[in-house]
């Protein structure tokens, strides 16, 4: 078991920690390939550029969280 503080940390947060990074990794791939698609097909990408954002502070959480285990 893993400590932080009074935080206690197991193997399976950390391996839970490790699949929301890879998961967000691949959130985030898939969100740049359609803004890039959009945009080359002349489409509004505002929204799915506001929602990439939201992925890539998503991924700096789970980055944090990841170090803190």
């Amino acid at each position: 078991m893993l400590s932080l503080g009074m935080t206690h940390y197991t193997a399976a947060d950390l391996a839970m920690a490790d699949r929301h990074l890879a998961e967000g990794e691949q959130h985030i791939a898939r969100q740049e390939m359609l803004v890039t698609s959009l945009r080359l097909k002349g489409h509004p990408t505002d929204e799915a550029e506001s929602l990439l954002g939201l992925f890539n502070q998503a991924q700096i959480e789970h980055r944090l969280h990841r170090q803190a285990i």
